[in-house]
């Protein structure tokens, strides 16, 4: 598995993980269809499903299997997701029972279910997801069943051919992630360019072109989520996508942004006081004089402590106290009369 716990071997071994967990996803959780929130499903539920995968895959023992369980729960997730969402667009929206397939459903949570996907929240979601799907389409990938995992080996085995063959590298300058989008959509060299068939990728690979140039120049300082694929394709990458980096924590850049945006508001915040503050920080002289007069004359006295911190005192004047040298006597009353003890005091 990899080190977020995606299993990589043997070959074609993601695929089959994936179509497992979605059949164990339509199985055991046909009585849960109505949770949208995947925290609320149960973890005997979940523990049963993590079994149900055991029986069908062999995992590496420690760690590694630790890491398994955790993108297994991720996929289930997400198999529930797409569970629900076939349930509503094949037999919601169509007026079709999925009894015949999903027997265990009960009939009054399937009343319950199509009562939900039929809200205004739900439609409003629905729409925006298809709107989202539709701009995804207009620069469709050819990765197949294993995703980016299961293209990138085989890339990097190809990049290492056309290096000992000595043929130009028509990535040069481009970070992986943005040359993993561009072979994902099946890239062609024509007389030394890049063209795709998809004449929207390649306006996107130019503006990629572009920002390169832009970087080499200091006017471009690419940062996680707003690299070059980002900029060029002008809407932010799916998280799942291109990642290739286990030291990657999207939650990390989340927090570094917050903490700026937050400094931010704080330091804007801290500039308004400030301004508001100034008209009642300018001393009054006269008034500052006049108070000092009628404290200096004893007519008053502070009221508290808080009174003290508007006037200054002639003590509050003095920097050193020099100590001046004397002399004294001590004198002791005994029962003879008084006894002088001398100039023992200085």
């Amino acid at each position: 598995v990899s080190p977020r716990g995606k299993p990589l071997l043997s070959e074609g071994i993601w695929a089959r993980f994936r179509n497992v967990c979605g059949a164990i996803a339509r199985d055991q959780l046909q009585t849960w269809i109505t949770t949208n929130d995947w925290k609320k499903v149960p973890d005997s539920i979940k523990e049963s499903m993590w079994a149900a995968l055991k029986a069908c895959f062999r995992f590496p023992e420690g760690k590694p299997k630790e890491d398994a369980k955790k993108f297994a729960m991720i996929t289930l997730r997400t198999a529930f997701r797409n569970f629900r969402h076939t349930l509503h667009k094949d037999y919601a929206k169509k007026g079709l029972s999925p009894k015949i397939k999903f027997g265990k459903i009960p009939d009054a949570m399937w009343e319950e279910f199509k009562l939900m996907k039929n809200t205004e929240e739900a439609k409003t979601l629905s729409e925006k997801m298809t709107e989202k799907a539709q701009k995804s389409a207009e620069n469709p990938h050819h990765l197949g069943a294993g995703g980016y995992d299961g293209k990138i080996p085989h890339w990097r085995r190809e990049e290492e051919e056309q290096r000992k063959a000595g043929l130009p590298d028509l990535f040069e300058g481009i970070s992986e992630r943005a040359k993993y989008w561009c072979l994902a959509r099946r890239p062609r060299c024509i007389e030394g360019k890049v063209v795709f068939e998809n004449p929207n990728t390649t306006e996107i690979y130019e503006r990629l072109v572009q920002i390169i140039d832009a970087e080499k120049q200091g006017l471009f300082h690419p940062d996680r989520e707003k690299g070059q694929p980002t900029a060029a394709i002008g809407t932010a990458e799916h998280s799942g996508h291109v990642r290739g980096d286990p030291g990657y924590r999207k939650r990390d850049h989340y927090k570094k942004d917050l903490e700026e945006k937050m400094r931010a508001i704080a330091k804007e915040e801290f500039s308004q006081l400030l301004a508001s503050q100034q008209g009642s920080l300018v001393p009054n002289t006269a008034q500052a004089n006049q108070d000092m007069m009628v404290l200096q004359s004893g007519l008053i006295a502070p009221s508290s402590v808080g009174s003290t911190t508007q006037h200054r005192y002639p003590v509050d004047d003095i920097q050193v106290i020099k100590v001046m040298d004397s002399t004294c006597e001590l004198d002791i009353a005994t029962d003879d009369g008084i006894e002088i003890l001398g100039d023992a005091i200085n």
